[in-house]
């Protein structure tokens, strides 16, 4: 697998592991927030893990709380917070290591439209002005539809849409 040119398929776990904590932010399918930190705690979790350095930058946390939108819930837990407020919170985690692309797996499943819509137009926000890529993995036509690229996953084998 060819990424940036580089074929990370050579790769050993640690080097791969590196490449991944230093080249990609990861979303999953539920926020996955932990119930006991704050939302600035959980993000500051993707630095304390990895090879090299490890980091816990609280002001860095706090930037990106305030960039999609939750300058104000910075203390707030988890439970305190709507559902489009913890998928905000894993955006900005998402986004901690600073990454080039982000893997979201189905970011806006269990979201109702009008905050899909406006998680949509966080993403294209990072998009323009961060450049950050984001794939999404989706089974939502209308989600996939806003791409600039859509490929397709039919019986093992990638396409374009």
């Amino acid at each position: 697998m060819l990424l940036e040119g580089t074929d990370i398929s050579t790769f050993d776990d640690d080097r791969l592991s590196a490449y991944r904590n230093r080249k990609i932010g990861f979303m999953f399918q539920f926020a996955s927030l932990l119930p006991i930190l704050t939302a600035k705690e959980n993000l500051l979790l993707p630095g304390l893990f990895g090879p090299g350095e490890r980091t816990a930058d609280g002001k860095k946390a706090e930037e990106y709380l305030s960039m999609v939108g939750l300058s104000d819930k910075i203390g707030s837990y988890p439970s305190q917070l709507s559902g489009g407020q913890q998928r905000r919170v894993a955006i900005a985690r998402a986004l901690m290591n600073g990454p080039e692309m982000i893997l979201a797996d189905e970011p806006t499943g269990d979201l109702d439209e009008e905050t899909e819509a406006e998680i949509m137009d966080l993403f294209k926000n990072l998009n323009r002005e961060h450049k950050v890529t984001f794939i999404f993995i989706t089974h939502n036509l209308h989600l996939a539809g806003q791409a600039h690229r859509q490929v397709r996953m039919g019986h093992g084998v990638l396409k374009e849409a």
